[in-house]
């Protein structure tokens, strides 16, 4: 008798356990898949193919996509675009105060005009 209520106890657990298991993996899947929304969303939209448009590009979307520019040098890009008008090409970003040459060519492959 000890022996049949411990198997039953042990079936209820087992199901029990499995239905907590089954929930948890739903949830996660559909966190996950709010998760992949999200990033999705935070995307800049002038990001194309992993491509930054230097001329639409805010100073907080240049700092996230190219390498070695922070707040400063990428607030300088935006304030240069704004007083010289649109780069035409990636050898204009060297007149920006603090971008160089090394910096140029870290990002040469990252930028459409």
């Amino acid at each position: 008798m000890k022996l049949i209520k411990t198997l039953i106890s042990s079936i209820i657990l087992g199901s029990t356990l499995f239905s907590a298991g089954s929930s948890l993996a739903e949830d996660k899947s559909v966190a996950s898949i709010g998760t992949q929304t999200s990033v999705s969303e935070n995307v800049p939209a002038q990001n194309i193919s992993d491509k930054l448009n230097i001329n639409t590009a805010t100073a907080s979307e240049i700092q996230k996509s190219l390498t070695g520019i922070g707040a400063k040098k990428a607030e300088a890009i935006v304030q240069y675009r704004e007083k010289h008008g649109n780069f035409t090409t990636a050898e204009q970003l060297l007149e920006v105060q603090g971008i160089g040459k090394a910096t140029l060519e870290k990002n040469r492959d990252r930028l459409v005009f």
